[in-house]
């Protein structure tokens, strides 16, 4: 029986036919449950739970992304044969926000994607072993015991590092918690949606109406709650009741805990759908996701296209330019954006907007039939998206480009409503095509240092090429037209001559 129900939650989770390969992944994921942002007063919440760290990620966050790599282990490696049973950094393209709770989720998920048991860490020789002792003195026993207990794994239980990329303003990657330069702006655009939005207006009341009386109690004060407060307070509700805290002074206040907390999951939904992606125009949503959206572009071309070309990239060295898979750990914010621009541009109606709660996933799996035929064009291969497993939108790839790329903002767009500076802005690629060379460089591990250095090196050999060329046409014209002149006075001279020789009469 539970074999049974092992398999039918296998095929309830993969919807993807069996025939069809698995070719590009990304995976955009929030990070796993954390202690809230803002304390009321000394190191106290709004729920009046003590912390000691705002925003880490806790023990069940990290169990959250543990075992959401685990899951994605039994999706990729053992149904798909997508990934290799051990990370290989070649296949697999990993992007974090700037915040410790991101990094540690990515972590921690990677903890499941690639278990202890089936990791396969570097093994040292006695000799290597012998020169991986750092420059400082570490010849102790203590730490020589150390050693030996490793049995010449580099790392203890074979540890296996992957390497993140942080995304952050100095990539230009902008987002809605690295977007001081579009501060003012997203500001006037909350404010304005929180005044005007009636589904604003109407869930402000509502909290007022059920737990104004209570949270005077709870505070000793009295006054309105406003949405900035709402917010924090429901933060720190949700992060409470999801570590299963007491909360006794809040449950001592009459405060039904349940309740409470659908009203701040609905609260949350229209959080970032009203109050902070509700403008029309989605401004924040496309600031969000342009940068990020093009990058998966990128790299999902870069495998396709190899796939059409029949190229064996599994077993070819190809550096860190084509990976198989992106992962990206993100926000609660940075998923709402891409699910606000999906929604409208494959024309779902935004009341069915879902709230990404903690270690919330959407993937984009591009599959093929690769039985279908041969010569392919990017019609044949399907873009499924998903919303933790709920297939939400199935469209071929070309179409879901012509109809994502308009809604996808260019470099200058970006600063000219942000503001930033366009000539700094210019120094980095508006031609995607320069973009995507840049890209390629980038993942090949230059540090930007050497990527300046490479191109500054290619400019000078660029320029002595052509200084090369063009002289060698100049001589070449100069040869030619010396020789005409040389043909010329000898054809001259031969006239004269011959007009000195008397002509014989007939």
């Amino acid at each position: 029986m539970p074999f049974f129900c092992y398999f039918i939650f296998l095929f309830s989770l993969f919807q993807i036919e069996s025939s069809n390969e698995l070719v590009f992944v990304m995976t955009h994921f929030r990070h796993g449950a954390r202690a809230p942002q803002k304390f009321y007063q000394d190191y106290l919440d709004y729920v009046k739970e003590k912390w000691e760290n705002p925003g880490e990620l806790t023990g069940v966050g990290q169990r959250m992304h543990f075992l959401l790599g685990l899951r994605n282990r039994i999706r990729y490696i053992d149904e798909f044969k997508f990934l290799k049973e051990s990370f290989d950094p070649h296949e697999i393209l990993i992007y974090s926000s700037p915040f410790n709770r991101t990094l540690v989720s990515v972590s921690s998920q990677l903890q499941g994607l690639y278990p202890q048991s089936v990791k396969k860490g570097e093994v040292l020789s006695l000799e290597q072993e012998e020169y991986s002792k750092p420059q400082v003195d570490v010849d102790c026993e203590k730490i020589n015991n150390v050693i030996s207990s490793l049995n010449g794994s580099a790392l203890p239980n074979s540890m296996i590092i992957a390497p993140v990329r942080m995304i952050n303003n100095n990539e230009r990657k902008i987002t809605l918690y690295d977007i001081e330069g579009c501060k003012d702006k997203r500001d006037a655009i909350k404010k304005n949606n929180s005044e005007t939005l009636e589904s604003l207006i109407n869930l402000v009341k509502t909290f007022n109406d059920l737990y104004k009386e209570k949270l005077n109690h709870f505070y000793e004060k009295e006054e309105e709650y406003n949405l900035t407060f709402i917010n924090e307070f429901c933060d720190a509700f949700i992060t409470d009741y999801t570590d299963r805290r007491n909360m006794t002074e809040l449950n001592n206040a009459g405060i039904n805990f349940e309740k409470l907390l659908d009203f701040c999951y609905d609260f949350e939904r229209s959080n970032f759908r009203d109050w902070v992606l509700g403008d029309k125009e989605h401004v924040l949503a496309h600031l969000e996701i342009s940068k990020l959206m093009r990058e998966f572009i990128h790299y999902m071309k870069q495998r396709v296209d190899a796939h059409i070309n029949g190229e064996d990239l599994d077993n070819k060295f190809e550096d860190y330019s084509k990976p198989k898979m992106m992962m990206v750990s993100g926000h609660d914010s940075t998923i709402s954006c891409y699910e606000i621009i999906l929604m409208e541009v494959f024309g779902i109606d935004l009341d069915s907007f879902q709230y990404p709660r903690f270690a919330s996933q959407i993937a984009f799996e591009v599959t093929v039939d690769d039985n279908d035929k041969l010569n392919k064009t990017y019609k044949d291969y399907i873009i499924n998206y998903y919303f933790n497993d709920k297939l939400e939108i199935s469209v071929n790839m070309q179409e879901f480009i012509d109809k994502i790329t308009p809604h996808i903002w260019s470099d200058k767009q970006i600063a000219d409503f942000c503001g930033l500076d366009s000539d700094k802005d210019d120094e980095h690629k508006e031609d995607e095509h320069k973009e995507d060379e840049h890209k390629e460089g980038e993942n090949k591990g230059d540090n930007n240092n050497n990527q300046q250095s490479y191109k500054d090196n290619n400019s000078s050999k660029v320029a002595l090429i052509i200084f090369i060329i063009l002289t060698i046409i100049f001589l070449t014209i100069s040869v030619i037209l010396f020789i005409q002149l040389k043909k010329a006075k000898r054809e001259k001279s031969s006239e004269n001559f011959n007009s000195l020789i008397p002509k014989s009469s007939e």
